[in-house]
């Protein structure tokens, strides 16, 4: 059996986005998902979107806190995504009119790590 090893110039390396909302709501890690890919879509469209290779790791609803991971080329235009995000749960149609009201949100950049372990360190 031959087994392929992955060089590591080859491997996609990842960048660590620790963040805070400030808010007065609370929310889920979903209605976290939905708010940052929502963004992410308007702004690079599908194409962009799946380049980032966008991920929530963890989120602390309590503290409010919590770790994206992206792809290293495209941390740029994750951190302009979350700063264009002002509501969480504000329900868009298509052509931009209002159906409803969320909750203002401000998504505070706490630092950008190269690892989980080191992003928790020095930002929580």
């Amino acid at each position: 059996m031959v087994k392929f090893k992955v060089k590591p110039s080859q491997k996609e390396n990842w960048r660590y986005i620790a963040f805070e909302l400030i808010s007065r709501g609370n929310f889920s890690d979903q209605d976290i998902v939905k708010a940052v890919t929502s963004a992410n879509l308007h702004l690079y469209g599908e194409l962009g979107t799946s380049e980032e290779n966008l991920w929530l790791i963890e989120f602390n609803p309590e503290k409010k806190q919590g770790i994206l991971r992206c792809s290293h080329k495209a941390q740029q235009k994750v951190l302009a995504a979350l700063t264009a995000i002002t509501k969480i749960n504000a329900l868009t149609s298509i052509s931009s009119q209002k159906l409803g009201d969320g909750q203002d949100v401000v998504f505070n950049v706490r630092g950008v790590s190269g690892t989980i372990k080191k992003a928790n360190e020095k930002y929580f």
